[in-house]
């Protein structure tokens, strides 16, 4: 990167006193000394010391005012490809779930209307003494909840319809 670049990093977690994690931020990189910048961030100036740099994953470890962060870059490539969503995962294809097997209804954990994601739990099954939990197929709105908690269910009966 050269000097008086703009370039978008984002801010994956605070590793020294949070796991919160920040919406991107754009970073003016004002002067380079080595492992020290002085970069401009919302018209305030910082000293940052570069402590590593991945080129593959384009992310950094810097340090700023005693605390580490993890840094990716995005650049103008990177940006684009995210906003022509080449990289966003696709919105699983299954539209219901169904009961793998007889079984007694034994809870629901989610909602109608509710969105959920990759390996939620939905429900539990019991069947012949042992309790199963179904979780989801992948992200996606819960359209309606054809079960109910304590109902019995047959194999291939419909339990969940996604949106």
């Amino acid at each position: 990167m050269n000097n008086n670049d703009t370039t978008v990093f984002e801010v994956d977690k605070f590793s020294s006193y949070t796991d919160e994690v920040l919406r991107t931020k754009n970073f003016q990189i004002l002067h380079q000394e080595g492992d020290i910048w002085s970069v401009m961030l919302n018209n305030k100036k910082y000293q940052v010391r570069v402590k590593s740099y991945q080129p593959k994953t384009k992310t950094y470890t810097i340090n700023v005012s005693g605390f580490d962060y993890q840094v990716k870059v995005k650049e103008k490539i990177d940006r684009l490809i995210d906003d022509l969503g080449f990289l966003k995962s696709q919105k699983h294809s299954v539209k219901e779930i169904k009961s793998p097997m007889p079984g007694l209804v034994v809870n629901i954990f989610v909602t109608e209307g509710q969105e959920v994601n990759e390996g939620d739990k939905l429900l539990s099954l019991e069947a012949m003494k042992m309790e199963n939990i179904l979780k989801s197929p992948g992200s996606g709105v819960i359209k309606s909840i054809a079960a109910t908690k304590g109902s019995t269910v047959d194999k291939n009966q419909i339990l969940i319809s996604f949106e």
